[in-house]
């Protein structure tokens, strides 16, 4: 709630974002089952991109915990990075205007979105936790949004219920 009611902080520098994502996973490692594998495939050289290094640390946290929560038993979650030229057609939110855009990518192998659900993922306080004995806020996918859209990065969604989801966020350089 803190974060909605106050701006948040945004100290914008060049951001490693594959030093950004061995963090996030060393920071996490204590909190994935030891049934799940975390793969990293991160791009070597990939060029600095502005934003928030403490915004966008936010932003994998709550994916890379929303993709363990979605993996019940064994399965995998993969943290992938990159350099595109193009954008691809179907986004959540388009991120600005770039030559090029660095991508972080948070895939799992859980139990995916239904397509009813997909639309109201982004929406504050929505959850589909509620009966569940892991009970979610509602408000991590949210935060994603809200910070990606303040920093002009954008999103991108795909899941299909039963194989997994793949979260990307596209960074202009």
């Amino acid at each position: 709630m803190l974060n909605f009611g106050k701006p948040a902080p945004k100290e914008i520098s060049a951001c490693d974002i594959n030093a950004l994502a061995r963090e996030a996973l060393h920071l996490l490692s204590d909190r994935f089952l030891r049934e799940i594998r975390v793969r990293c495939d991160l791009a070597p050289d990939l060029p600095a991109a502005p934003g928030s290094q403490d915004l966008i640390q936010r932003m994998l946290v709550n994916l890379l915990l929303n993709a363990a929560e979605a993996i019940s038993g064994a399965g995998q979650i993969t943290v992938r990075t990159g350099l595109l030229s193009s954008l691809p057609g179907s986004l959540i939110l388009r991120p600005d205007a770039s030559a090029q855009w660095v991508f972080l990518v948070v895939e799992d192998e859980g139990c995916g979105i239904p397509p009813e659900v997909l639309p109201r993922i982004f929406e504050p306080f929505f959850t589909t936790k509620a009966l569940s004995t892991r009970r979610g806020t509602g408000l991590g996918l949210s935060l994603v949004y809200e910070f990606a859209r303040d920093l002009g990065y954008g999103i991108g969604v795909e899941s299909a219920a039963g194989k997994g989801s793949v979260f990307t966020l596209y960074l202009p350089v």
